[in-house]
Parts: structure tokens; sequence; C-alpha cells
């Protein structure tokens, strides 16, 4: 049996011209393939929480069960765009985005590799590893410059370069310059941003209900810092971006649908990526896999959803993890 999925990108935003068709046409797979694959569990890196009962499991928000690694991965292989949310500096996050990409590549998909990551300028050098079929992940790390980049060490991203670059998978850069990003947050974007953010849709108002929502994780993020009614800036130069990462996906989706790796933030279904890509493509197949460090003393997994300032939370799959480390960064950043 095959599955056929079409992306009509003329229908799209005008910047989309190089529109065209996505066939996704693989064989769907064998149960008893999906669990040959799936059945190995994770060898934890992160050193807290590791008994907690929730770690390791897979939570489905949508009908509040627990389900097995292959009923996600066959939603995972029928799925034209494929978010993987992760907390950056948490190891085991890029392990199971690494261990993702090998699933669906082992079942016939070749999906692009989006990068909240790295900037849009990057991109030359993806490119140049693309065409001579490196598969040389720290020396990819080392060309872009990772150590300057202020994100979490390569070392711990390294293995999802790898397990994209051994299916020579293209992979795009999608992250604003801090430029921009500067530009935005004081309100007053380039006249070629300006441009674009009317093509990307952003100057269409977002839902109250959904803008206050998102206030909220920013406020949340920030530490209850700032006051809320300050974060408009923060919270146009969050919708810019996801509207960004969203594009992204579109224009480089036409040989085998996206897959993102980005911050749980931007992979929600209410008011993130997701938004983006329906709102063009109404009725595509989507699947959204937060990745989330457990708590001590929550057990039940409908208590995280406070978490994420809903009243469930906003993605279709949630695979608990260990955490990282306990410190308290607001306590430190509040003694700044």
């Amino acid at each position: 049996m095959m599955f056929r999925i079409s992306l009509l990108f003329c229908l799209l935003l005008p910047v989309l011209s190089n529109c065209g068709v996505v066939e996704l046409n693989v064989p769907l797979p064998k149960v008893e393939k999906l669990v040959a694959l799936t059945e190995k569990k994770p060898k934890w890196q992160s050193p807290l929480l590791q008994q907690h009962h929730l770690v390791g499991r897979i939570w489905r928000p949508s009908d509040g069960r627990f389900v097995d690694q292959e009923v996600m991965a066959e939603d995972l292989v029928r799925s034209a765009y494929v978010l993987l949310g992760e907390k950056h500096d948490n190891a085991d996050h890029h392990l199971l985005q690494a261990r993702m990409i090998e699933l669906l590549t082992s079942l016939g998909r070749r999906p692009a590799v989006i990068w909240e990551m790295i900037t849009e300028s990057k991109q030359p050098i993806l490119d140049q590893h693309f065409a001579t079929y490196s598969r040389d992940a720290k020396a990819l790390g080392d060309d872009l410059g990772w150590n300057l980049s202020g994100w979490p060490a390569w070392q711990i991203y390294q293995p999802v370069a790898e397990a994209a670059m051994a299916a020579h998978l293209p992979m795009y850069a999608a992250g604003l310059p801090k430029s921009a990003v500067r530009s935005l947050a004081r309100g007053k974007p380039s006249f070629k941003f300006a441009k674009r953010q009317r093509t990307l849709g952003l100057h269409i108002a977002l839902p109250d209900e959904l803008r206050k929502r998102s206030i909220e994780q920013l406020f949340q993020g920030h530490c209850e810092m700032m006051p809320r009614s300050a974060l408009g800036p923060l919270f146009n130069v969050q919708r810019a971006r996801d509207a960004v990462l969203g594009e992204h996906m579109l224009t480089s989706s036409r040989r085998d649908g996206a897959l993102l790796i980005a911050g749980t933030g931007h992979v929600r279904k209410d008011f993130g990526v997701p938004l983006f890509l329906e709102r063009n493509h109404p009725g595509i197949r989507i699947t959204t896999v937060a990745l989330v460090e457990v708590q001590d003393g929550l057990m039940d997994p409908t208590d995280y959803s406070e978490s994420f300032s809903a009243p469930v939370m906003p993605f279709d799959y949630v695979w608990f993890t260990p955490r990282a480390d306990d410190k308290d960064h607001c306590a430190a950043l509040r003694k700044k």
C-alpha cells in the first residue's frame, strides 16, 4: 500500500515563486519493521531524574494516552512536515532528534532538515558540504563557526548533523541574523524585511487568546522580570522567527517534505510554526514532537501543560527525558 501527499505551492505566498509539487511516495512500513527500528531504548546522557516514571515515555495529548514509539513513528513517516522541539542544552534531545531522522530515512523518507540555530547567511556552508557529499559533521560545526554562535556546544548537536549527512539530506539555515532580530525588537525592521513581513503574513493579527498565551510564555521565559505590557516587541520577534522557519520549510520541501530542528516554543501547534504551515496548506499532515524534561514532583503528564500556558500541551507527542541540570537560571539572572 502506498500513500501520496501533494503540496501545491503556487497558491501560497508571493515569495514562493519557485513553487512546485511535493510527491511523498513511500511504502507504508510494516508493523514488524517499525517495532524493530523503535524497540531500542535510549541510553540517557542527562544525569538527573533518570528514574522518574515518565522518563522515556511518549504522551499523546490529543487523547490523553501513552503510546509506543512505533505509533509515533507511523505518524512521522506519513507526515509532510515533522517538527522536533528541544531544550537546547539537553544532549538527550539531540540524540532523540537524530534517532527520528534515522528512523525516517530507514523507512524511505528524505526530508530536508531545517535548522533554527543556523542563520540564513550560513547557507553556502551547508550547500558546500552537501555538494561534496561530506559526512564530516565535526568539520561542519567548525566551518559554521558554531563556537561563536552562542548556542550550546556543537558536540551535543553533532548527532543531528551526522544523521542528516549520513543520508545525504539537504540542510537549510533558517535563523534570523542578530541584526534583523535587533531591528525587529526596536520596531524598526529594515525596508527589505518590512516587505518580507507582509509576504509572510505577519500583518495578520494573531487571535487575542493566542497572543495572550504567547505573551505569557515570554513572561515566564524571561523569568517574570519584564512586565507583560513590555513584551510586545519580543512577541513580534517570536512571530517573525516562526514565520521564517515555516517559510524555509515550505520552500525546501518539494523533494520529500521537511523536518524542523528548533526549540519547543517554535513547534507548538497553537501559535508556532505549525500555525503558519496550516494557514498556507490547510489539511496538510503535520506532526510535532516536543522533547520535555521531567520535573521532580510532577508525575502526571497533564501537570506539564501549565509550563506551556495552555490547557493541554500543544503538541502531537511529548517524549519525556531526564533533566540536564538543576540550576535555577532565573535566580542567577536576578542576581545580575
